[in-house]
């Protein structure tokens, strides 16, 4: 799957299974463009890749884990949410703001365009990733995992919406 706005400098986009440097390089370029006036590259999806990537930044900065856009990356996901489930709930190291949790929910989007197939679609209830007509509310699963205690598994969740999935 490739981004749908196409960077006009390169006259190609970017999949998202690319490294996240070159990810972060096409972020980076559209982000300039974007700058110097050309708002017509603001895009949904361009906003939750920024999430995605400020995400993998903090989790590399906070826990030393390098996040990718590979599938075995869900496991570390999981890991990470775990351990911010805890700080948040139980240790009460966060406050209770949505920011962590809508950039995780970003992130694991990016994991499942990546792994699964779909798009970034803006719904009137949010973010969600659109699979073969079905709207999975990504950043609705990373909230009520983080800030409700939530004993929900991202690997299961995962595995779920790939079976989903219609080849």
């Amino acid at each position: 799957m490739t981004m749908k706005r196409l960077e006009r400098e390169c006259g190609r986009g970017f999949s998202y299974n690319s490294d996240i440097p070159v990810l972060e390089n096409y972020y980076q370029k559209q982000y300039n463009l974007i700058r110097g006036g050309d708002t017509e590259l603001v895009t949904y999806e361009l906003v939750m890749l920024g999430n995605a990537l400020d995400f993998i930044d903090f989790v590399k900065r906070s826990f030393g884990i390098n996040l990718d856009s590979k599938e075995k990356s869900v496991e570390l996901y999981e890991e990470v949410m775990d351990a911010l489930s805890r700080g948040i709930i139980k240790e009460n190291l966060f406050d209770k703001n949505h920011d962590i949790a809508k950039k995780s929910g970003a992130y694991l989007g990016f994991l499942i365009i990546a792994g699964v197939g779909g798009e970034w679609m803006d719904t009137s209830d949010g973010g969600a990733v659109l699979i073969d007509g079905r709207e999975i509310y990504v950043c609705d699963f990373a909230i009520n995992r983080l800030m409700s205690g939530s004993e929900l598994n991202a690997v299961d969740y995962y595995k779920k919406i790939k079976t989903l999935r219609k080849y």
